[in-house]
């Protein structure tokens, strides 16, 4: 049967619709999955380890994150000067259509320079099994937990993740999440999450940056234990997609207070105080 031009007009306008209504459902299923993407877009990126009081540049740093399939490795190795070393790794999984990955695993090894281990920090977010080894000084120490495990719950580095999530998305206010940490034995704290009001230039990276503080949150008890609670200082780059350019904690609980910077070959570590 031969159709006729208005017919074939109308079959043609008719594959164009299909065509057209295909394209935007697949435009929409890629920005559903887009803040999860987003978020993991972490090339490897080498950091200097620096002594926040003094400047000194005391060793090197790489972080990065792979995506396999449905999972992710956020890996980070740190090297001292010292001999000193300590591996980092979180072990991620990706939920289509959720804004971020979940957690599932954590490890943070620290080893002496002659290769064994002077502290480990261990949680298994699915079994809640958490393990804390302390192998420095006279009394050596392996505690072991059995831990509750909130939905938001991250660890180390990984925290940087919804951090950025929450900064690109331009969210206001304070973030509430929840953090596994050794100290000494394996724990669970909610903590809080808060950038200052406005960029300003850091002097270790000598651009603009935004500092985010990360404290624990012991809600009114705050205000007695405030002076006294360890804080973290994380430090993003608003003119390169809120990527992460540095952070200042102790390196492990009631460890040395170290700083990581991002190294950029046009301008190294300054030797300025830091923006407090």
């Amino acid at each position: 049967m031969k159709l006729g031009a208005t017919d074939r007009f109308a079959g043609i306008a008719t594959r164009r619709a299909t065509l057209v209504a295909l394209a935007a459902l697949l435009f929409l299923a890629s920005a559903r999955l887009a803040p999860a993407d987003d978020s993991l877009n972490f090339p490897p990126t080498n950091f200097t380890i620096v002594d926040p009081a003094s400047s000194t540049p005391l060793g090197t740093s790489r972080y990065s994150i792979e995506s396999h399939g449905d999972r992710a490795v956020l890996r980070g190795e740190n090297r001292y000067y010292s001999g000193l070393t300590d591996v980092e790794t979180a072990n991620l999984e990706l939920n289509p259509g959720a804004d971020l990955p979940r957690l599932v695993e954590f490890d943070h090894t620290f080893y002496n320079a002659d290769g064994s281990i002077q502290e480990r920090a261990h949680v298994d977010l699915k079994s809640g099994h958490g393990i804390c080894i302390d192998n420095q000084g006279p009394q050596k120490s392996e505690q072991a937990a059995e831990l509750s495990i909130p939905a938001d719950t991250w660890a180390g580095a990984s925290v940087v993740i919804p951090i950025q999530r929450y900064l690109r998305a331009g969210e206001k206010g304070v973030l509430q999440l929840h953090a596994f940490n050794c100290a000494p034995s394996p724990k669970i704290y909610a903590i809080s999450v808060e950038s200052d009001p406005g960029e300003a230039v850091w002097a270790q990276y000598r651009e603009l940056a935004l500092r985010v503080e990360v404290r624990p949150d012991f809600g009114w008890f705050n205000l007695i234990v405030a002076a006294f609670v360890p804080r973290l200082h994380v430090w993003f780059d608003p003119r390169d997609g809120w990527n992460f350019v540095g952070d200042e904690a102790a390196r492990y609980y009631k460890g040395p207070p170290i700083m990581l910077v991002k190294a950029r070959a046009s301008a190294p570590v300054a030797s300025a105080r830091t923006k407090k």
